[in-house]
């Protein structure tokens, strides 16, 4: 069993593309003709960037050797220089990051390899700064900041703690293997998989099992490990819920843990709710949703990814108005992420349960960490729609989208 990705599963990884876990460096100047390779100056000083950044955030994948849209071009350096440039996380970092480097050879062309761990303190650049990854992007960030935010999930780390009492029978293995089966490692038994991504451990003679894969794969029923970890959806006739003899709030639909599960239930069950309306395009009529459907999706899945597991009394919860939809989940927002910037529309990254986003990420499930929201304000705004409603209050996040008024209704 192997925590690394084998050769044969970086293509794999490739065909995902760039993201918060996963950057492409190409090792030639493009804008040259004929291309040349980089100086390897410039070069080394981009890995530092790259490896630095990922180590500050959630840890990743760096391809160097590799173009923009995930194509192996290789690269034209001597063996010593390449020794050098897996030298990097030792020789340009402070403190040093122990990441694991591999020479690869994909159709012809040698790539190499960084799996960058997430550190448990801010890492340095040599002179340059704390890289820090938003997205796809990196951008700087204060020390004080890094580390203020690497106490917090140490503090909150919900997901990473093992339940004792937990065995890998508590597991749905054909589950975990089938949601699996689009990341890199779904190839692997699930055993395997579930470990690479530190959602099991072996100890000595037996497995641990972390809350991140009891949240994801239990064995139904599986409230017994979380009895609200599931999404319940609302429909309230009107635009404000009504109580006693006037009630209109129905419950449309509950979906129970585990989460590979309750995501595709809510998401069916959130679906079923959403209006269309019939416009015309050019000739022709077409339906078109009362929301965007990346915005509410995305909207959903976020609030599953990120929501205050600890919190053990109240479900994620979507409410669908006549005018609005509201979705809901436990958790106040974790540094550096601040109403400000999410309110602005601007990329933000922080998430207290990186393992969960890990996955999600991998599977194709959500956008890109920081990047979601910004979409969502994309998304509404091409609509022509008001952009997205967004609090923080009480210890519970909410986002509010506006739909297209009294035509869906």
């Amino acid at each position: 069993m192997s925590a690394h990705l084998t050769d044969a599963e970086i293509p794999r990884a490739l065909r995902q593309g760039e993201g918060q876990f996963r950057e492409f460096k190409s090792a030639w100047d493009r804008g040259a003709d004929p291309p040349r390779k980089l100086n390897w100056k410039r070069l080394r000083d981009k890995i530092a960037d790259a490896v630095a950044a990922f180590a500050n955030t959630d840890g990743g994948l760096l391809f160097v050797g590799v173009e923009d849209d995930g194509r192996p071009s290789g690269h034209g350096y001597s063996d010593e220089a390449v020794e050098e440039l897996c030298a990097v996380p030792d020789s340009r970092l402070r403190p040093t990051v122990r990441c694991r480097t591999s020479r690869v050879e994909i159709d012809g062309n040698e790539i190499l390899v960084f799996e960058v761990p997430q550190s448990a303190e801010a890492i340095m650049v040599v002179a340059d700064g704390f890289p820090f990854r938003v997205g796809a992007r990196i951008q700087r960030e204060p020390q004080e900041m890094i580390n203020q935010r690497k106490q917090a999930l140490r503090v909150v780390g919900y997901e990473q703690r093992f339940r004792a009492e937990a065995t890998l029978d508590a597991l749905d293995l054909e589950l975990a293997h089938r949601f699996l089966d689009r990341t890199p490692v779904g190839a692997r038994p699930a055993t395997e998989a579930l470990e690479y991504y530190g959602l099991i451990e072996r100890h000595i003679d037996r497995w641990m099992i972390t809350n991140a894969a009891l949240l994801l794969f239990a064995r139904r029923p599986a409230l017994k490990w979380h009895p609200r970890a599931g999404v319940r959806v609302f429909k309230v006739a009107g635009r404000q819920r009504l109580h006693g003899r006037k009630r209109n709030v129905t419950q449309v639909g509950r979906a129970d843990p585990p989460l590979a599960i309750a995501l595709e239930e809510s998401m069916a069950f959130a679906g079923a709710q959403v209006r269309q309306s019939e416009q015309l395009n050019g000739l022709y009529f077409e339906g078109v949703p009362e929301y965007p459907e990346f915005a509410w999706k995305e909207a959903l899945v976020n609030a599953i990814a990120h929501r205050d597991y600890e919190v053990t009394s109240r479900e994620t919860e979507v409410w669908f108005y006549d005018d609005r939809v509201e979705i809901s989940n436990p958790g106040d927002l974790i540094a550096p992420v601040t109403l400000e910037r999410l309110r602005e529309g601007g990329p933000a990254h922080g998430t207290r349960n990186p393992m969960l986003v890990r996955v999600l990420a991998d599977i194709g499930a959500m956008r890109d960490e920081g990047e979601g929201i910004a979409r969502i304000f994309d998304e509404m705004a091409d609509r022509q729609l008001p952009g997205p409603d967004i609090a923080c209050d009480g210890g519970l996040f909410t986002i509010k989208l506006f739909g297209g008024g009294d035509r869906f209704a």
